[in-house]
């Protein structure tokens, strides 16, 4: 392994990551001095390579620099605007400034995304575990700042973050496993390397235990968002032009079905989901269509939904400056509540600035381009968003791009363009 500034950038990037993702590792204070110091050390490094992004940033760069800076200018203001709760936020944008450092050359991140792909699973099976000692509930309690929580987190028990940074994974492994020859997997470690058939389980078995630990943690909206990027990446495996249209017309065929036998589904789906937290939900889905308003947690989540509407449309410009009067379940309405329409416009952006970017650059790809841009676009709309979803959207995403062969084949059709004048040369 040559030690230069990329070896040693990724270093630090694997430990920020690593930090991030595991949930023992979280909550110890020397590793987040670490992982600051890991940070420091990623921008510094940045400032001193060749073609520093922050020499020629792109537009992404320059809106996650102005949306963290005029964040940090509410804070000066009066009202209730909690500093700590938006760390999460600018490690999340962070991440999407290393993705644009490495744009160019994305498979750099490599090292960074084999890291990920034997570490993640570990804390899967702990979290699993933790669910079968101390019951499918421990994920909820895991989002709280309590002591019990903070036992959980030490004996390796995720919670909503390592569960929906989970989806983004989904389509990844989806085309992993049902294209596996359209990988260049050179760059995996070669303990892998070296035993082919072992290494080909891992995709299903991480499959696997993503779906079982979806299903265990009882969010009933992170199962809605699995279900629907398994259809979309399923039936993208086999890119067609006639395919683009059929997907929205199959979903709105459903929703309409849905709409139409929702009473019949619920009552057909309750007995199955008996003695979990879903049948909670389902039972408070099935009285707000008897008594035709929302009760129960639906009511919770459509007053949670209207409040960043109302507070959005009562202040478009500046939104409230501030985290009172919104709902704080949905990231593209709390940030058009909490800043108005351009940040608000500017935050969307940002999310789904990549999934479209591969989505346009890899069109053979739409198995896992469309199921990642399904989830930026379901999973912010109907719930916060967590810097764990940076890690897979900003990291491993763009890596797992550019380990297929049509990348590497589209990356050497432009490489005479490559080196034009007033073009960024790969990093």
């Amino acid at each position: 392994m040559k030690l230069n500034i990329t070896t040693l950038q990724n270093i630090a990037l694997a430990i920020v990551c690593l930090w991030i993702m595991s949930p023992p590792l979280i909550l110890i204070p020397a590793v987040r001095v670490l992982a600051l110091l890991a940070i420091i050390l990623w921008a510094v490094l940045e400032i001193l390579r060749p073609n520093s992004i922050f020499l020629r940033p792109t537009w992404p760069v320059l809106g996650a620099l102005l949306y963290i800076a005029y964040d940090l200018m509410l804070w000066f203001e009066p009202g209730d605007w909690d500093l700590l709760s938006h760390i999460q936020l600018y490690i999340l944008l962070t991440l999407l400034i290393v993705y644009e450092s490495r744009r160019n050359d994305p498979k750099s991140l490599a090292p960074v995304f084999w890291t990920m792909m034997l570490t993640l699973p570990i804390w899967w099976i702990s979290t699993l575990r933790g669910f079968d000692t101390f019951g499918s509930h421990a994920a909820r309690i895991v989002v709280r700042s309590s002591e019990e929580a903070t036992e959980l987190m030490q004996q390796g028990v995720g919670g909503y973050s390592l569960i929906y940074s989970t989806l983004v994974m989904v389509p990844i492994l989806v085309v992993m496993i049902f294209r596996w020859r359209q990988f260049d997997m050179s760059s995996a470690p070669r303990f892998l390397r070296a035993f082919p058939r072992l290494f080909r389980l891992l995709p299903p078995v991480m499959l696997a235990l993503s779906g079982i630990l979806v299903l265990r943690a009882g969010f009933t909206i992170a199962v809605i968002v699995m279900a629907a990027t398994l259809v979309v990446s399923v039936m993208y495996l086999r890119p067609h032009s006639g395919f683009l249209f059929m997907g929205p017309l199959i979903a709105l065929f459903l929703v309409v079905v849905g709409q139409l036998f929702l009473s019949e589904i619920i009552e057909f789906l309750i007995p199955i989901t008996e003695g979990t937290s879903f049948v909670h939900k389902l039972r408070d889905l099935q009285m707000s269509l008897y008594v035709g308003d929302s009760t129960g947690s639906v009511a919770d989540r459509t007053e949670r939904y209207s409040r960043s509407i109302n507070s959005f449309l009562h202040n478009p410009i500046f939104g409230v400056m501030g985290d009172q009067g919104v709902g704080n379940h949905s990231a593209y309405l709390d940030n058009f509540a909490q800043r108005g329409l351009f940040f608000g416009a500017l935050y969307m952006g940002l999310m789904l600035y990549l999934p479209i970017r591969m989505l346009r650059r890899l069109p053979g790809m739409l198995s896992m381009t469309g199921g990642v841009l399904t989830v930026m676009i379901l999973f912010p709309l109907l719930n916060s968003v967590t810097m764990a979803v940076g890690v897979v959207l900003f990291i491993m995403y763009p890596a797992a791009c550019a380990i297929t062969k049509e990348f590497e084949t589209k990356r050497k059709r432009r490489r005479p363009a490559a080196s034009a004048p007033g073009l960024v040369s790969p990093a």
